[in-house]
């Protein structure tokens, strides 16, 4: 009996204990060896992946700050308002370095930035962030009579103007072409054109030298004491009587005319002849205009004439274009300038269609050197 029982008891503890090892054990995954190799792979490329997107977000981005546009001279305008620094000023004055800066403004920019724009001073204006002061290279000043603070050289060697110094131009031989008369007659002071009577576009030379409010004169042809010279038409020549002589330098003056005065166009032959020439000036005398005697011989009666009439008359000094260089005609235009400072006044001839391409650009650029030296300018008939 007690047999018994215990191998119902051993019975059941082995029942018991075979259920708990049975409930113990875990149900067995049979995985494919390629399957966790590829899932290993993925799972070790996305934690690469977002490692790099962490770095790049976590560090700052740089802009990129383009260097100003400046140009090899830079100059800081005077004014209170201040250029772009991407234009290029304009060198108008020089300006010392040490007195002017030009600051940009300055945008916001990041850390790194700032340390870039530190590390760049000192360097050249050129390879500066806009951001940084600019201190301005200094530019020469332009010539210019008179400055003080100019380096440039002065272009012209010019005196100063005696009191009361005039200077008037004159220039000869115009009616063959409109466009180089107008090449004088846009200079910026009184000129006078002498034009040709019977030529091509005599009128027209005499009317676009009106217009442009500059004085006219007859330029009256006579023969040269050289008899092979041909002085043109309309001239007077040694045959003629006196009635003919005024007859045709009236007829002349009509064609030309309205005009200040005249003057003669060759002529030595005629100018040394007191009766001839004493014609031309009863002629001017009549019509109140003014004679000037571009006194082509040394020998010249028009003074004498002139003074037997009580009647005021002008003589040229210098003539500009005997020789036809920029040179020579500078270095007559420097002669005249101290005959106009001894006498008070220079008459002084040059040719139109002979020295276009010199003498107009020439007294361009002379001119305003010679208003701050103190010359005036005038017509002939302001100084009669």
């Amino acid at each position: 009996m007690s047999f018994s029982r215990k191998k119902t008891t051993s019975r059941k503890r082995k029942a018991t204990h075979t259920r708990g090892r049975a409930s113990s054990r875990k149900p067995k995954i049979k995985l494919n060896k390629n399957s966790v190799v590829v899932l290993t792979g993925v799972v070790a490329l996305a934690c690469v992946l977002l490692l790099a997107v962490s770095v790049i977000l976590s560090t700052p981005r740089e802009k990129t700050i383009a260097p100003a546009k400046t140009t090899e001279q830079s100059v800081v305008s005077p004014g209170p308002s201040k250029e772009k620094d991407t234009q290029p000023a304009e060198p108008v004055a020089t300006v010392p370095a040490s007195q002017h800066t030009e600051v940009v403004p300055t945008p916001a920019v990041t850390k790194n930035e700032s340390v870039k724009q530190n590390e760049s001073v000192g360097r050249s204006v050129s390879t500066k962030p806009a951001s940084v002061a600019r201190t301005v290279t200094p530019v020469k000043l332009s010539a210019s009579a008179g400055s003080s603070e100019g380096t440039a050289k002065v272009p012209f060697d010019i005196p100063k103007a005696s009191a009361k110094a005039v200077l008037v131009f004159i220039f000869d031989d115009a009616g063959q072409s409109v466009a180089k008369v107008k090449r004088y007659t846009n200079l910026p002071f009184p000129v006078t054109i002498a034009v040709l009577p019977q030529q091509a576009h005599s009128r027209d030379c005499a009317y676009a030298i009106r217009a442009a409010g500059k004085e006219v004169m007859l330029h009256q042809p006579m023969q040269a004491e050289n008899l092979k010279i041909n002085p043109g038409a309309g001239a007077i020549t040694p045959e003629m009587t006196t009635f003919e002589i005024a007859s045709l330098v009236k007829k002349n003056l009509d064609e030309i005319g309205p005009v200040a005065g005249l003057n003669n166009h060759e002529g030595s032959l005629i100018t040394e002849d007191s009766i001839k020439i004493g014609t031309v000036l009863d002629v001017a005398a009549e019509r109140k205009i003014y004679f000037v005697d571009s006194r082509t011989t040394a020998n010249t009666k028009a003074p004498q004439a002139a003074l037997e009439r009580d009647m005021p008359i002008l003589e040229r000094d210098v003539f500009l274009d005997d020789v036809v260089n920029r040179k020579e005609i500078l270095a007559q235009i420097y002669r005249a300038l101290g005959i106009a400072n001894k006498k008070g006044k220079a008459i002084i001839i040059g040719h139109v269609d002979k020295s276009a391409d010199i003498i107009p650009e020439l007294l361009g650029e002379m001119y305003p050197f010679l208003k701050q030296k103190g010359y005036t300018f005038a017509f002939p008939s302001q100084v009669k």
